[in-house]
């Protein structure tokens, strides 16, 4: 049935989209679903705040970061065959696109562990353990066998670690476009 309300979202015009997602969004809520449609894709993901973070995150000026969040809703919402190695490959993917949008990175020095430290020579102060933080982030995503480079001892991911990863980096996504904001109105 999902898949049904998703070919049917897909073939609507945005504006018509928008107004049938909700009513459809208002629906699953009354009857207590457990899913919800996040740009287009039926997923398990409920939470108001965590939807809007995500949306927001895929609706920014700087069309790679979007399709990379866009990506990794669409492998983590896949209800057949989730993707969440992807999932979150793509997510921590659009932390780094940003990060290179900001500074201008590109080549080998567009990673995130690059990129993230010259945010400062960018006017973007972030907290040295909210940086750490990230970087850390990238490393389980960079590091764990399956996800950003192969191994001989492949691990899933589980559902959560992409859920948690697919909203955090929507939200520092946000979080830097909101800062940069700030440095180029200055």
């Amino acid at each position: 049935m999902y898949d049904v309300v998703e070919i049917y979202i897909s073939f609507l015009e945005e504006k018509e989209r928008e107004q049938r997602t909700k009513q459809l969004n208002t629906i699953f809520e009354q009857e207590k679903s457990g899913y919800r449609i996040v740009l287009g894709e039926v997923t398990p993901i409920t939470n108001d705040a965590e939807i809007e973070t995500i949306e927001q995150a895929a609706a920014t000026p700087y069309d790679s970061v979007n399709q990379h969040i866009s990506k990794a809703l669409a492998h983590y919402a896949d209800l057949k065959n989730p993707d969440y190695e992807n999932s979150v490959k793509e997510a921590i993917s659009a932390v780094e696109a940003m990060c290179c949008v900001i500074t201008g990175t590109s080549g080998r020095q567009a990673t995130l562990g690059k990129a993230i430290k010259k945010l400062e020579e960018s006017g973007i102060h972030i907290h040295g353990a909210m940086e750490k933080g990230f970087e850390s982030l990238y490393g389980y995503a960079s590091d764990e066998n399956g996800i950003r480079h192969g191994g001989k001892d492949f691990k899933s991911v589980p559902p959560e670690d992409a859920k948690f990863m697919l909203i955090s980096c929507s939200a520092f996504v946000n979080y830097l476009i909101e800062k940069w904001s700030k440095v180029e109105n200055n």
